[in-house]
């Protein structure tokens, strides 16, 4: 497995990324300046894109929303580096200083969910749903989602029912069981506003006895 990380702290790259545990499962490659990583990622892919100490002049929401525009398929882990720090829409993982190394091995060595076959959902008032575009769109509107929202949503697609907030946030988030119910319920008050707002669809995702279900 290839995991790429944006590093400007030399002592944390020694101390914390430099783990037997890490090295012997996998492939690690560290940077620390924005034009690298764009360079590298034009020639490599990579499983994992860690973004952590960054020079204080950069702005890390702009390097993030870079890095995914260039590779949406790559999950990026964002490593915290203040309490008031905020996680960007485009990280599939956050991680709060200073660092526990199981936690980071917990997502990188999360089980892989069994990927459901069909790639273009239709779902009601004709919205479409492209997985691997993570895309909705309708007519000639389309709308671009977070690597969270897409988990959501092919889960309850693929359920049909409703499903309890505790059973999505497992499927989901399973790897952290420190995630609380209000970040799935804030996760789906923004998709339902995304639908809201650009497609007039109100009803989305029911909800009924701390449960969901795609309308």
């Amino acid at each position: 497995m290839n995991v790429l990380i944006v590093e400007n702290n030399f002592l944390l790259k020694e101390n914390f990324f430099s783990s037997l545990e890490l090295k012997k499962k996998f492939n690690l490659i560290f940077l620390s300046s924005v034009n690298s990583v764009k360079k590298i990622l034009e020639k490599k892919n990579f499983d994992y894109i860690i973004i952590s100490s960054l020079n204080p002049k950069l702005n890390s929401f702009n390097v993030i929303m870079s890095l995914f525009k260039n590779k949406p398929n790559n999950k990026i882990i964002q490593i915290m580096e203040k309490n008031n720090d905020v996680k960007h829409n485009f990280s599939s993982y956050c991680l709060k200083k200073p660092l526990i190394i199981n936690r980071l091995l917990a997502i990188l060595v999360k089980p892989k969910k069994k990927n459901i076959k069909k790639k273009r959902f239709l779902l009601k008032n004709g919205l479409i749903f492209k997985k691997l575009q993570r895309t909705i769109f309708c007519k000639n509107k389309k709308i671009l989602l977070t690597e969270k929202e897409c988990e959501i949503l092919e889960y309850l697609i693929s359920k049909k029912k409703f499903i309890k907030k505790s059973d999505l946030l497992k499927n989901v988030w399973g790897f952290n069981s420190k995630v609380k119910t209000r970040t799935l319920e804030t996760h789906i008050y923004r998709l339902r506003k995304k639908i809201k707002t650009n497609f007039g669809v109100k009803a989305f995702i029911s909800s009924n006895n701390n449960s969901y279900k795609m309308f």
